[in-house]
Parts: C-alpha cells; sequence; structure tokens
C-alpha cells in the first residue's frame, strides 16, 4: 500500500470517530429534546388543572394557586425556550453530521482509487520486469 494511500485510510479513521462522537452528541441532543417535551406536556396539564374553577376557595387557597400557577408559567416558559433552542441544535446538528459523512465517503473513495493506482504501479512495474521473447523465430 502506497504512503499516500494509507495516508488516506488514517483519514478516514479520523473521520468515523470524528462522526461516532457527533452522532453520539445528536443522540444526547435527542433524548433531552423528548424529556422536554415530555415536561412540557405534564406542565401544560398541571397549568389546566391549576386553572379549573372549584367553587368558594379561601384567600390562602387562592394566594397559593396563583404562586403556584406563576411557577408553572415560568418553568413552561423556560422548558418552550429550551424546546426551540435544543430543535435548532438538532438541526445544526444533523446538517454537519451529514457533511462529515460525505467527507468520509470522499476519502474512502481517495483511498480505493490510491489503492488502484498503486496496484497498477506493481503491475505496470511487474510487466517491465518480464523479459520480451523473441518472437521473431515463429514466423
Amino acid at each position: 500500500m502506497s504512503r499516500k494511500a494509507r495516508l488516506f485510510e488514517l483519514m478516514v479513521k479520523r473521520e468515523k470517530l470524528a462522526l461516532r462522537r457527533k452522532s453520539d452528541a445528536l443522540n444526547a441532543l435527542i433524548n433531552d429534546h423528548v424529556s422536554m417535551q415530555d415536561l412540557d406536556s405534564k406542565l401544560s396539564k398541571l397549568l389546566a388543572e391549576n386553572q379549573a374553577l372549584s367553587g368558594t376557595q379561601t384567600v390562602q387557597a387562592l394566594r397559593s394557586k396563583a404562586w403556584y400557577g406563576r411557577e408553572m408559567a415560568q418553568q413552561q416558559e423556560f422548558t418552550s425556550n429550551r424546546l426551540e433552542f435544543l430543535g435548532k441544535e438538532i438541526a445544526t446538528g444533523r446538517s454537519i453530521l451529514a457533511q462529515n459523512k460525505q467527507k468520509e465517503r470522499i476519502l474512502s473513495e481517495k483511498v480505493l482509487d490510491e489503492r488502484k493506482v498503486s496496484a497498477q504501479e506493481v503491475e505496470d512495474r511487474a510487466d517491465k520486469s518480464i523479459i520480451p521473447r523473441n518472437f521473431g523465430r515463429l514466423i
């Protein structure tokens, strides 16, 4: 194997390692996004339950209900902002992952091309080393 082919092969391995790291990071973002969606839906349900009117209440019950409502609304706003951020990060991560896959594919093709060139050079050297025979006697 030629030095150039070996270099391309090492570059392919490096790209595969980077691809795996980025894929793991993307999967972590996706898992975080799913958990945030779950939390957001739970907060929506809790806010809906908190908004329901339930007859006469004491002043303290109304205050606590209002306080919990504000806290849940703040948490829901936080989760919605986090979901928006994670959505953008996931889209960016997917595009970077696609670029890295393309780069890895191109490098793999270069490795194959270099191997073909190297094999052709070896074959050409072998053909040149064969002693030409005199075929003139047959005519």
